[in-house]
């Protein structure tokens, strides 16, 4: 999981109670820190408890650094900039964060609110880099 806001940590803590590893994926420490002891870091009602329990069982885990896995969800931010013009590039440093781990045959999601085309622009950045 990259990104771990409001969409990222609750999806994160809900695949984990499923009893499969997770690794979520953060780029402020303060946020990654905060999970690994079991709290969470936004208001969500009921998400504390469920993200105490998934870090204790060890099926969560937070990092400032990807790590090799088989799905990657990226849910991290696209502001608006300029006149109602989405920014990605967020999704754009996610995707490129994840360019040394991805290995033939895993799956990348973008779980962001972004403008047509934004997944092909991503695949383009990957297979430019990891052909």
């Amino acid at each position: 999981m990259v990104g771990l806001g409001y969409i990222g940590l609750p999806t994160a803590a809900l695949i984990a109670s499923r009893n499969i590893k997770v690794t979520g994926v953060d780029i402020h420490q303060h946020v990654v820190d905060t999970i690994n002891k079991g709290e969470i870091h936004i208001i969500e009602p009921d998400l504390d408890g469920l993200v105490h329990h998934v870090v204790k069982d060890k099926f969560l885990t937070a990092s400032t650094t990807p790590v090799e896995a088989d799905v990657y969800l990226i849910a991290v931010p696209t502001p608006f900039k300029g006149d109602h013009e989405r920014d990605i590039s967020y999704v754009e440093s996610a995707t490129r964060a994840i360019l040394p781990t991805l290995k033939e045959g895993v799956l990348v999601i973008i779980e962001s609110t972004s403008p047509v085309g934004t997944t092909e622009k991503m695949e383009a950045v990957i297979f430019s880099e990891r052909p």
